[in-house]
């Protein structure tokens, strides 16, 4: 029998009893979960528009750290959480992550130096992982038949964020400058912290009884941030400069040494066997790959917009912060719609051929938006049909991850994903920069980018969404979460 975190547990037999019908206690569950999930979405937009006020109050070049730092803990720390999940229960980890990430933002408010403000950004890193866990404890925690669905609107949810966190953000630096920010997000993870506590029941634990693999969780994490940290830093140092070779090199030679390292652990932190089926391979390849897009794409296209036009200098659309929240309204507005109708219907179709539908959309409608970016209009109907796609990809990704592992294999699954998300998010925003780096035009000792470099960045949108197309067409028959409801001995194999 598995054992079970004392503090309330989830009551199995209850969880089925619904019979795969939605009630207030299971909505208000959903809540307690997307409210910290989306707020790491939040969080994003919130910082990019307080970097430069941090950069203006302390006077320094090195503000990248401001979010890089928040980046490396968290892709540092997310094996650590995985298992974690698995050992402690996915609640109590989850109350320590929101903890420690309300007070982090609270000690980078509070800071009166930029030291102590990476050090606080470092700090609220241990809440980066969050999505890790929230989304395999919706699969230990709601019935097997509305896994799927309940996955599907907590990804779509994205959208919603995407709607009006540009406003948000645009409110409190205007009004209260970069503390505003940060205090808003010390503020809204307790919050994240008070509804795991009062609204979400312990999980079941699925690694009782084993340990921490701690040589393997630091070597694997090590190479992992030493890979981000290489391309986060690529783009000002120079791909071919020591420092980055060197920092590819370490992170490349770190994650061989932890495969040779899991082989002889008794308790590995990340479970090779799994990683090497290929459905789950493919499976969250093309998930990491496809969401990277939906992610990393509108915030290119932010550039595009607050850019200042200059001909032969600057082919940006010189729009103020304000005026791209109005306009970004519709394609967001369409995501996040998309995502819950696609969040409806994914218990009754095949959720693969659904996924592969969006990459299709996604891929022309990026492919559209490097054609036609030169105003409001064309925007909006490019954005718009590369969103569909996008609500699509949000929406599904859980459900493929769903649909390749078991119920005990669902933490790793979504760990994993989140770690390749990171490390391709970081690989795509390098890139983007290098393409627009290649075609543009310093004019006292600033960039400013040209019409072929913004049409290229959203074509590597759309090339990188093919091939993760081209992965999920190998991808074999998923499996049905609500088999789970089937004693074991009379699922088919």
């Amino acid at each position: 029998m598995t054992p079970m975190s004392s503090s309330p547990s989830v009551d199995l037999a209850a969880r089925t009893r619904t019979d795969g019908r939605w009630t207030p206690r299971l909505v208000l569950l959903l809540i307690a979960l997307a409210w910290p999930t989306q707020l790491l979405a939040a969080g994003g937009i919130l910082g990019a528009n307080a970097t430069a006020g941090v950069a203006q109050a302390f006077h320094t070049t090195q503000v990248v750290w401001f979010g890089l730092t928040l980046t490396l803990v968290s892709t540092l720390l997310t094996p650590f959480v995985i298992k974690a999940g698995d050992l402690y229960g996915k609640r109590r980890v989850m109350l320590a992550m929101t903890a420690l990430g309300a007070l982090g933002e609270m000690l980078a408010a509070l800071a009166g130096s930029f030291w102590l403000v990476l050090a606080g950004r470092a700090i609220a890193g241990c809440y980066g992982p969050f999505g890790a866990l929230s989304f395999a404890a919706v699969r230990d925690l709601f019935p097997p038949r509305l896994v799927k669905q309940a996955s599907g609107i907590m990804g779509s949810s994205v959208g919603l964020v995407a709607l009006v966190s540009p406003f948000l953000a645009g409110w409190l630096v205007d009004n209260w400058g970069y503390r505003g920010a940060l205090w808003f997000l010390a503020a809204a993870t307790a919050v994240a912290c008070a509804l795991i506590a009062l609204l979400v029941p312990e999980t079941p634990r699925h690694a009782f009884g084993s340990r921490f693999d701690w040589p393997g969780g630091l070597v694997l994490g090590g190479g992992l941030t030493a890979v981000v940290y290489a391309v986060g830093q690529g783009q000002s140092w120079g791909w071919a400069d020591l420092r980055t070779l060197g920092w590819l090199g370490a992170g490349a030679v770190a994650l061989i040494a932890f495969l040779f390292i899991e082989r002889s652990s008794p308790n590995p932190i990340l479970d090779l066997e799994v990683l090497r089926r290929r459905p789950v391979a493919l499976a969250l390849t093309a998930g990491g790959l496809a969401q990277t897009v939906a992610f990393t794409m509108p915030g290119l296209a932010i550039l595009l917009a607050l850019y200042p036009h200059i001909p032969g200098v600057s082919a940006g659309l010189g729009w103020t912060a304000h005026h791209n929240a109005v306009v970004s309204v519709s394609w967001n507005l369409v995501m996040f719609g998309t995502g819950l109708l696609v969040s409806r219907y994914l218990r009754h179709f095949d959720a693969r051929r659904i996924w592969c539908a969006g990459l299709m959309v996604m891929a022309l409608g990026y492919a559209l938006v490097g054609f036609y970016h030169s105003n409001e209009i064309e925007l909006i109907v490019t954005s718009c049909i590369a969103n569909v796609g996008a609500g699509v990809v949000v929406a599904g990704a859980p459900a493929l991850v769903v649909g390749v592992v078991s119920r005990d294999e669902q933490g790793l699954g979504s760990g994993m994903l989140n770690m390749l998300i990171s490390l391709f998010g970081a690989i795509v925003t390098a890139g983007a920069y290098a393409v627009l780096a290649a075609d543009s035009t310093v004019l006292d000792g600033t960039a400013f980018y040209l019409d072929t470099g913004y049409s290229w960045i959203f074509w590597l949108g759309a090339l990188v969404t093919l091939a993760a197309l081209v992965l999920s067409l190998l991808i074999p028959p998923l499996h049905d979460p609500s088999d789970d409801d089937v004693p074991a001995d009379v699922q088919p194999a």
